[in-house]
């Protein structure tokens, strides 16, 4: 009363051949698309590397434009600090003269 179960059937042929060139079909497809994958990696580092040139090129000139506006206002309070204390210094020393001269 038992029935048989008919065998399952494949989606390809059980020879070698044929599964050996499907095989191959398939890398080589593979390799297609992996070519195609390297082209647009190489394609889009070579243009990540000119925006980063860009930006660091633009980044320098900020840079040395604020350095040389820094040196500017350093320049001009070191010219007003000097004659303040010496300014400082003399009034120090005319206070302690009059005092111990008294």
């Amino acid at each position: 009363m038992s029935e048989q179960l008919p065998p399952p059937e494949r989606p390809y042929p059980l020879d070698h051949e044929g599964r050996i060139a499907r095989l191959e079909g398939i890398v080589e497809q593979i390799d297609a698309r992996l070519g195609r994958i390297e082209i647009k990696i190489d394609a889009n580092r070579e243009l990540l590397e000119t925006k980063i040139d860009a930006n660091r090129e633009s980044l320098e000139t900020k840079i040395d434009a604020n350095r040389e506006s820094l040196e500017t206002k350093i320049d001009r309070l070191y010219r007003w600090m000097i004659p303040l204390q010496l300014t400082t210094i003399l009034a120090i020393a005319g206070l302690a003269f009059k005092a111990f001269s008294g």
